[in-house]
């Protein structure tokens, strides 16, 4: 496994220093700069979480797009609005990054 953690590694470093993870760190550290906004924020995206992670009954789209629009004073700050763009970039990079490799391992 020494190859594969040194390989891991050269990807971390790669990806902590692309142009998408830093806009990501300079969006976070500005939220952090206000605790209680960084509070309801968190809130906001701990909701968004359990309501895209639990069984669709018919009205799941319904129930995230009804408190998405409860909170669209919180999403339209522009520090939020900015830490929330930059979080989907890393996480459809990640993600992204998970799919190349389960596709080039052949893993199904």
């Amino acid at each position: 496994m020494t190859e594969v953690d040194n390989e891991l590694f050269v990807l971390i470093e790669a990806v902590r220093h692309s142009d998408t993870y830093k806009e990501y760190d300079r969006k976070r550290i500005a939220l952090k700069s206000d605790p209680e906004l960084k509070k309801r924020v968190d809130e906001y995206r701990t909701e968004i979480y359990r309501l895209q992670t639990t069984p669709d009954d018919g009205t799941l789209e319904e129930r995230i797009d009804a408190y998405e629009q409860a909170n669209i004073e919180l999403t339209e700050e522009p520090r939020v609005r900015d830490f929330l763009e930059a979080e989907l970039a890393l996480c459809r990079m990640l993600q992204e990054i998970v799919d190349r490799v389960v596709s080039g391992i052949d893993f199904e």
